[in-house]
């Protein structure tokens, strides 16, 4: 039983700062999806018990498009009318303060890069949307 379990490690995800679980087996350089945020990263580190990534390099907008499609795809969202407005609020976080923080709110910290913490945590299953 051992055995079947080997190749599943935990990842640290340094959009959402939290730890995922992958089941694939990953060596340096990998390719992985968050399975909590939907980031793209890239695995930096396997010396440790928990492997250590990066975000996987690549052009803000189509990060960001990227992501939160693979983000409401894991958890069987759909967006509204308003997911262009999103994408552009987003990148214009980006644009001023270096990093996709939610559009909706006024403090730029790291609870709030998208996914924010309240809809990692299932606020749209509560709320039925977004903030």
């Amino acid at each position: 039983m051992a055995a079947k379990n080997s190749n599943r490690r935990k990842v640290y995800c340094p959009v959402c700062q939290v730890n995922f679980i992958s089941k694939e087996h990953l060596t340096l350089g990998d390719e992985v999806i968050c399975t909590v945020c939907g980031a793209k990263l890239e695995i930096t580190n396997t010396d440790q018990e928990v492997l250590e990534s990066k975000r996987y390099p690549m052009d803000p907008e189509k990060e960001i498009r990227e992501r939160v499609d693979t983000f409401a795809k894991l958890r069987r969202y759909t967006f509204n009318e308003d997911k262009e407005d999103l994408i552009e609020g987003l990148l214009e976080k980006y644009r001023t303060y270096g990093d996709f923080y939610c559009p909706c709110r006024f403090d730029n910290i790291p609870e709030h890069v998208c996914p924010c913490l309240e809809t990692r945590q299932n606020a749209v299953k509560k709320e039925g949307q977004c903030l």
